[in-house]
Order: C-alpha cells, then sequence, then structure tokens
C-alpha cells in the first residue's frame, strides 16, 4: 500500500491545501478565520508548507496594511493530487 504524504497527511493542512487550489489564493485572515486557527497554530502549518515548497508567500502593503497571500505551488498542486490519489485507492479497497 502507498504511504500517505506526511506532511499533507493531517487535517488542517488537507483543509488548507483543499482551500487553495479551489480558491487559487487566500490571504493570512481569510485562512485563519475560515479554520478558525491561532496565530501560532497558522504561522506553523503555513510554515511547514512553505518548507516543504507546496505553498508560496506573496507579502505587500494595501492601504498601508500588511497583507501576507498565498498560493500553491506547481509541486504543492502536484503533491496534493498524488495524495488525494493515495487517498482515493485506500478506500476503493
Amino acid at each position: 500500500m502507498e504511504e500517505l504524504n506526511r506532511v499533507l497527511h493531517q487535517p488542517i493542512r488537507t483543509r488548507i491545501m483543499a482551500y487553495l487550489l479551489a480558491a487559487g489564493s487566500a490571504d493570512y485572515t481569510t485562512i485563519k478565520n475560515m479554520f478558525a486557527l491561532s496565530d501560532g497554530h497558522m504561522s506553523t502549518h503555513m510554515r511547514e508548507l512553505i518548507e516543504h515548497k507546496y505553498v508560496e508567500v506573496e507579502k505587500m502593503f494595501v492601504n498601508n496594511k500588511p497583507r501576507t497571500t498565498y498560493y500553491l505551488t506547481r509541486e504543492g498542486k502536484e503533491a496534493f493530487s498524488e495524495y488525494v490519489t493515495a487517498l482515493k485507492k485506500i478506500i476503493s479497497l
């Protein structure tokens, strides 16, 4: 049996990846509020996804306020697709 991606096989990170895949991008506040995350929890999960090059971050100022936006990388899309395929294989056993 295929082993599941340990980075993605975590409920919050799975949800973040699925959301970013569907939405295309999302800012820090949107993701944090959508999944009811604390700042620490949010930072921990996003750091893990960024370190594995699954998510890219863009920081900018909008109306003199910082905005952090996240996007899936090509590697992130591929890894998530492989993860979903592995889950489907398990379900079909």
